[in-house]
């Protein structure tokens, strides 16, 4: 057998080994270079990353920059395909670009994952009230409501809707109908002004119906340029806020303002309904 001397060199050198490869490991670590750390903070990272985009998709849709919006969310959906949020900003954009047929597709979608995703209920509702499928469109509507947690975003459109909804029922019916659903529509429009106050859709909402509604049932000229420059100023890139605008200033005899703000809901969506009435009114 090995000497004593041998065997403490030996025993030495074997120190000197588990200390070096110690070192080494904590030198990784440090540096980041472990693989199981570095695929943690690699996950991380890529967390932030999706959760701060969707932050900034979501303003650039409230604000109407859909293009932008649209990328950002499309980014998102390529990390991560599952996340509900962000399929629901894409088929947001679409609904706004009149591709109901997709847009439904997507809210259904999400639907089946998440029964309550107030987002997608409200869209859904406002997709089967353009369909003029007035009792669906009211069915997701009383859903939305129904979330214990929906936001107060979702649950002001989701008063609009209501509102939207009695307004297209009134002008359907006759005059039993405009009594019923009539009276009903300036009293959804203030829950949602009174809900969130942020948003410029209730703006557009309460000023259109002092704009179009006759005064004995609340009509008011005054009020409604109010509500629809107010609109405005919030969104400047809202289509619909701007033609409005434009219409009730045709109404008070300001063509040069009227001018002013059609071509600029024009510039924004060609297609827009509200523009389309205008020009074909002129």
């Amino acid at each position: 057998m090995y000497s004593l001397k041998i065997r403490k060199l030996l025993i030495f050198l074997l120190i000197i080994g588990w200390g070096l490869t110690g070192a080494f490991f904590v030198f990784k670590k440090h540096n980041g270079q472990s693989p199981k750390r570095k695929t943690s903070i690699e996950t991380e990272i890529k967390a932030i990353d999706t959760g701060s985009l969707l932050n900034q998709a979501m303003i650039l849709l409230q604000n109407r920059s859909d293009l932008k919006a649209e990328e950002m969310f499309e980014e998102i959906l390529s990390y991560e395909p599952d996340n509900l949020d962000a399929l629901w900003g894409k088929g947001e954009v679409l609904r706004r670009r009149r591709d109901f047929l997709k847009a439904g597709e997507i809210f259904k979608q999400i639907l089946k994952q998440n029964p309550n995703h107030g987002s997608a209920l409200t869209s859904l509702a406002y997709l089967e009230y353009n369909n003029d499928s007035f009792k669906e469109a009211i069915a997701l509507t009383e859903k939305a409501l129904k979330i214990q947690n929906i936001s107060q975003q979702n649950k002001a459109l989701a008063y609009l809707m209501l509102g939207a909804i009695n307004s297209r029922l009134s002008q359907k019916g006759g005059f039993f109908s405009k009594i019923k659903y009539g009276t009903k529509i300036k009293g959804y429009f203030i829950r949602a002004y009174e809900t969130d106050p942020s948003l410029s859709e209730v703006h557009v909402a309460l000023g259109s119906f002092y704009l179009l509604a006759p005064a004995i049932a609340g009509g008011n000229l005054a009020k409604a340029i109010k509500e629809l420059e107010l609109a405005v100023e919030i969104c400047p890139n809202f289509a619909t806020a701007n033609a409005r605008l434009a219409q009730a200033y045709l109404i008070k005899v300001d063509l040069l303002k009227y001018n002013f703000y059609l071509e600029r809901a024009k510039e924004l969506d060609p297609g827009n309904e509200v523009v389309k009435e205008l020009e074909n009114n002129k």
